[in-house]
């Protein structure tokens, strides 16, 4: 016999207890209007757990503005000095994921064009069903226009690749197999002397979300070159004209993905095998 408890009381008020497994409980829980954090407390007998949720405010998190290391935001037209112990680490899109938090993307892109899986490798000739997402159009133009079904956020798009291919993932092939997602999962240590104390949790976007990035390009474009321009090395001058790869499967074809032409916002799907350049989201 479980029950919870918060000091606002509304929160739990009613929340029914089911029992998972041995080791699970699901609660629902009436998330409050007002920004706080929130601890909830599990009590079944004598025993009792507490954890604490936060509820935040994103009224403030509007696209081009600078997310430094300790999250806190600023306004490029306000951002004169980069302060080496609290650096900028990302520019926020305009978009939210799937849980209403902000989402902002890294200060570089990938140096090179890579392959999203090799030729031949497990990667390249599975259809990833799990990740699939389809534009309402395709083609020059799109992806300022299309809409979305499917998968439409990318933040545990290469968690599921791994669990359909655990071996072609693992630490000693994953950069053979997966150049573009293993560019993506080394970020932090790759720039890790221009992050300060961040240590985000980068993912290649969905195909939603990149085209969201195209669609925002302009104002994140002047964040970065104001960046760029307080520090070189701490951003790109701008997100360019490239072909980005999304970490989304086309449904159409096994060894095909959804990119995006930032030159015409072509949206498109493409041989997995082809090298194209990668950039990185992370939620706040």
């Amino acid at each position: 016999s479980f029950s919870v408890s918060c000091a606002t009381s509304s929160i739990t008020s009613g929340a029914p207890v089911t029992i998972i497994d041995d080791a699970t409980l699901k609660v629902s829980l009436t998330i409050p209007g007002t920004a706080d954090n929130y601890t909830v407390t599990v009590t079944c007998g004598s025993a009792s757990i507490a954890g604490t949720f936060s509820v935040k405010d994103y009224s403030e998190y509007t696209v081009g503005k600078i997310v430094l290391a300790d999250n806190t935001l600023v306004d490029k037209d306000s951002y004169t000095v980069i302060e080496q112990s609290n650096p900028p680490v990302a520019v926020l899109i305009g978009a939210q994921n799937i849980y209403g938090a902000a989402i902002g993307i890294a200060l570089h892109i990938s140096p090179s064009n890579l392959m999203w899986a090799k030729n031949g490798s497990t990667g390249y000739n599975t259809k990833f069903e799990g990740i699939i997402c389809t534009p309402s159009a395709t083609g020059s133009g799109a992806a300022s226009t299309a809409t979305f079904t499917g998968d439409l956020d990318g933040s545990d798009n290469w968690d599921y690749i791994c669990s359909i291919d655990p071996e072609g993932t693992k630490a000693a092939v994953v950069a053979e197999n997966y150049p573009a997602f293993h560019w993506v999962n080394q970020y932090n240590e790759e720039y890790a002397d221009k992050l300060g104390s961040a240590k985000p949790a980068w993912y290649m976007p969905s195909l939603a979300e990149l085209c969201e990035v195209y669609r925002n390009r302009k104002a994140i474009n002047e964040s970065l070159a104001k960046i760029h321009g307080l520090g070189n090395s701490y951003a790109d001058s701008s997100l360019g004209t490239s072909w980005y790869w999304s970490s989304s499967q086309y449904a159409s074809g096994n060894i095909y993905a959804w990119l995006v032409v930032f030159d015409d916002g072509n949206v498109h799907g493409y041989s997995k095998n082809s090298e194209h350049r990668v950039c990185c989201l992370v939620g706040f």
